[in-house]
């Protein structure tokens, strides 16, 4: 009873906050460094803010079915922020922070060596999923093409359609350029990014970073990443080359 009460006047005060001010949707592919995005807009944003990772109406918060509702059928204004990543260090990062979804063991019981835990991850990421996030996501829901004008080499840029703006931030351009784009999209003139190394709080953080150092991954795979329609519009050619030849198997 307690709880069904509290969820009630959550839900009252939540369609109160949408219609004070226009929301934000941080909405991004995992493992983009949005974390630190969401919580510093929770701090310094006074209308509601909420990060997803799939925007439906079936989504599993409540929230994010409601804000959902609130745009999509009521043709409301709502302003979204996505980030992208190279793809490579994306999916490696993804890959040890679902670990046991991945590999059927929890990271406290496992022994695979790096040569296996290579094998897993080229079976668990080998179709692309991040190279088409922007299509299945940005697009399909909003009907902005991201692909439809070069992208900046100051690594942001805004787009718009009907009543969305969104705002897309490459995740490797530095804090304070990060809080800039950000507090000049939402008109925060003196909003200010607070961040941490989260990875190397988890248990898992010495094998990341010696998978990282010391796995090569093969060419196809790599290819597959660095021809992308993806990379080569979020990232300038120096840097695909660079991770490129990270990546790359000794000949």
């Amino acid at each position: 009873m307690v709880r069904a009460v509290k969820l009630l006047r959550d839900k009252v005060f939540f369609k109160r906050y949408l219609r004070n001010h226009i929301p934000v949707l941080v909405y991004q592919m995992g493992k983009v460094a949005s974390s630190a995005v969401t919580q510093s807009l929770v701090r310094q944003y006074a209308g509601v803010v909420l990060q997803a990772h799939y925007f439906k109406l079936n989504h599993k918060d409540w929230r994010v079915r409601r804000l959902y509702h609130w745009v999509m059928a009521g043709a409301r204004p709502l302003n979204v922020i996505s980030l992208t990543r190279e793809p490579i260090g994306r999916n490696v990062s993804a890959f040890f922070q679902n670990f046991e979804t991945h590999t059927g063991e929890p990271y406290h019981r496992a022994n695979f060596s790096l040569e296996q835990l290579k094998v897993i991850f080229l079976n668990r990421f080998a179709d692309g999923r991040p190279l088409r996030w922007f299509d299945k996501n940005i697009k399909e829901n909003f009907g902005i093409d991201v692909y439809v004008k070069s992208f900046p080499k100051c690594g942001y840029d805004t787009y718009y359609h009907k009543n969305i703006r969104l705002l897309v931030i490459r995740s490797e351009i530095n804090d304070n350029e990060k809080a800039k784009a950000i507090g000049d999209f939402l008109k925060l003139n003196e909003f200010q990014l607070f961040s941490r190394n989260i990875s190397a709080d988890k248990e898992y953080a010495s094998t990341y970073m010696d998978f990282k150092r010391n796995v090569k991954l093969p060419l196809d795979y790599i290819d597959k990443m660095c021809k992308s329609k993806y990379f080569n519009y979020f990232y300038e050619q120096d840097v695909i080359n660079k991770v490129r030849k990270k990546w790359s198997e000794s000949k």
